[in-house]
């Protein structure tokens, strides 16, 4: 592994890539840096607020919002690995990025993004033992089990943005070296290797699509069970409430699926706009969206907001 990374640190010297970006005239580009730094801005104040809020206010002093509260997190450092990139390029002519820094953001990009996606995997499991395990609640969702789901998280995370970008470093590139989008991205990357990417479209495969099959069958299989005891709630206002617990969860699942499917499942006849937008909607928007849904559709988010701005009145 040091090799490797000596290995990087040498290439980095000599090579890099250029990003094409948005190919719009000078003076749209000028409005989308002006759109792009609001968004931007909006997901930094946007995840800010819920995490102090989170922090500060004893009712969300819950498994479901510890696990929230780090997705805040990571949703700023998915924002903040690309879009600040995105914005010198609508800035200058020639967005050259050096190897190594175009490596540096393939890494954040899967780290920040498998981190969520066994976070998000967390929360499905916390919902699925409130709604169908109720009174072993408190015991199967102890302090400690959450610090080890978290653990688990952030370092299999971890080791697998670093699987992948060691692989990536290790590969040769000797063409033009010319991005069609405005970020580095890993199936880009392998297209434009001069070498056999065959080990790490297959190590791309296996890891990634194991990773994805197994949160995925494990929120599927939740959310079966969460449904089933919902139906048995007699009255309609009981499952409306009961559901509603686990709604802004599903939307923001949907959101990073979604997307993440369009993006690594889509047909090879998708056109290169196609592309693009998808890469902006998970790696600008939805880090801006997610901190909206939650508390738009979620009550105890909404009280614990109202109660602090209630003291703060009184306060003045």
């Amino acid at each position: 592994m040091f090799l490797m990374l000596e290995d990087l640190g040498n290439r980095s010297m000599d090579m890099g890539f250029t990003l094409l970006g948005f190919s719009v005239p000078s003076d749209v580009k000028d409005v989308l840096f002006a759109a792009f730094l609001l968004v931007y801005l909006l997901t930094l104040l946007g995840n800010l607020l819920i995490s102090a809020l989170i922090v500060i206010s004893t009712n969300l002093h819950t498994p479901m919002y510890f696990f929230l509260f780090n997705v805040s997190c990571l949703d700023i450092g998915s924002a903040s690995n690309t879009v600040p990139r995105m914005l010198v390029g609508l800035q200058v002519e020639s967005n050259y990025i050096p190897f190594q820094e175009c490596i540096a953001q393939v890494f954040g990009f899967v780290f920040l993004a498998s981190t969520e996606v066994f976070l998000l995997t967390s929360m499905c499991y916390d919902r699925y033992v409130a709604i169908c395990l109720p009174l072993n609640y408190r015991l199967i969702m102890s302090r400690r089990f959450c610090i080890l789901l978290l653990a688990i998280s952030w370092l299999v995370g971890l080791l697998y943005s670093l699987t992948f970008t060691l692989q990536l470093a290790r590969l040769p590139f000797c063409g033009d070296n010319v991005i069609d989008n405005f970020m580095c991205e890993l199936p880009k990357l392998l297209k434009l290797a001069c070498g056999d990417p065959l080990a790490n479209k297959i190590v791309l495969f296996a890891l990634g699509g194991s990773v994805a099959l197994t949160t995925f069958l494990v929120i599927v299989m939740s959310y079966v069970h969460i449904i089933r005891v919902i139906l048995k709630i007699p009255s309609t206002e009981g499952r409306r409430k009961v559901f509603s617990t686990c709604s802004a969860h599903l939307v923001v699942l949907a959101m990073f699926y979604g997307t993440s499917a369009a993006a690594y499942l889509k047909p090879p006849s998708i056109s290169l706009g196609h592309e693009k937008l998808n890469s902006l909607f998970y790696t600008v928007f939805a880090p801006m969206l997610n901190p909206i849904i939650y508390s738009l559709r979620n009550e105890e988010v909404k009280k614990a907001a109202r109660k602090v701005m209630h003291r703060r009145q009184r306060a003045l």
